[in-house]
């Protein structure tokens, strides 16, 4: 039996999917955050096997697994997370771990395509492949340094927002209530406190918010989704370059914060069509497990 695995594991969530024997294997398998740490690969790697075995049917061992993970771009991250995956299901079992982008692009195009992947979902970030192979990524260099145009960025700026508009430093925003109703605490004045103790998980869930304030005419709140979309429309720029042998270029979105309808990736359309003629949008739905699963059945 070839029971085949693939896993992507992001800041906010961990899903997986299977082949056995050349069929999907039951309903899809969704946990808490596999996003890996430097120093704390073995956390991660607990909940990818997590992730297998719940996937896969009860006695039904993993021939092949490949992991798509956040934060796994440096190589040490990278082998040191293989050999405790390989260590967990013996070495009779293939293992690949690569990054969340990668997995994105064969999801996006398969068969080494060329092409550009945007992920805004927690954290953001943008991989290109270009006609040889080679794979270029930007921005994903977390919460603390980057992460622009993500849910935590949007999150984040808003509350600024806020406190800027509770010192009197800047406008009045319908953000000041909103927040402090999706933070269910009792004042505005208590929102940093709040965000000051909350997980980045929490104050990425606000970027929700933020964008259906946008939606109702604040003007501040429209300006931070604005800001969003052309920190993403900034990653797509600086990738183009690598693909001049392309025309037209495919852009595909990915990501909870570029989900069809929603006021960032309405935005970010609009920009990129403003700024790159060149460029195509792909309207299918990026399917990252999926871009997973297809590099563990490529597994010799």
């Amino acid at each position: 039996m070839r029971a085949v695995v693939g896993v992507d594991a992001g800041a906010s969530h961990t899903e997986a999917v299977a082949d056995v024997d050349g069929a999907r294997a039951g309903s899809r398998w969704r946990g808490g955050p596999g996003a890996i740490q430097p120093g704390r690969e073995a956390a991660a790697v607990t909940r990818w096997v997590e992730a297998v075995t719940g996937i896969l049917p009860d006695g039904v061992g993993p021939t092949a697994v490949a992991v798509g993970a956040a934060g796994a771009g440096p190589d040490e991250v990278r082998r040191t997370a293989e050999r405790l995956l390989a260590q967990a299901f013996g070495e009779a079992t293939l293992v690949r771990v690569t990054t969340d982008g990668e997995i994105a692009l064969e999801a996006a195009f398969p068969e080494g395509r060329p092409g550009i992947v945007v992920t805004a979902g927690s954290g953001s970030n943008a991989f290109a492949r270009d006609a040889h192979g080679a794979v270029r990524r930007v921005g994903g260099l977390g919460r603390q340094f980057g992460d622009e145009g993500s849910g935590y960025a949007l999150g984040r700026d808003a509350i600024a927002a806020v406190g800027r508009a509770l010192d009197g430093r800047g406008p009045r925003t319908e953000l000041t209530t909103r927040l402090t109703e999706a933070a269910a605490i009792g004042r505005p004045e208590e929102l940093v406190p709040w965000a000051r103790g909350t997980t980045p998980r929490a104050i990425a869930a606000l970027a929700r918010v933020v964008a259906e304030t946008a939606e109702t005419g604040d003007a501040i709140a429209a300006g931070l989704v604005a800001d969003a979309a052309a920190d993403l429309a900034a990653h797509v720029g600086a990738l183009l370059p690598q693909l001049r042998a392309v025309s037209p270029v495919p852009v595909a979105l990915n990501g909870g914060l570029l989900r069809p309808g929603s006021a960032v990736r309405t935005a970010l359309l609009g920009l990129l069509r403003q700024r790159h003629a060149h460029v195509e949008v792909v309207e299918a739905l990026v399917d990252p497990p999926l871009g997973a699963l297809r590099l563990a059945l490529a597994l010799p």
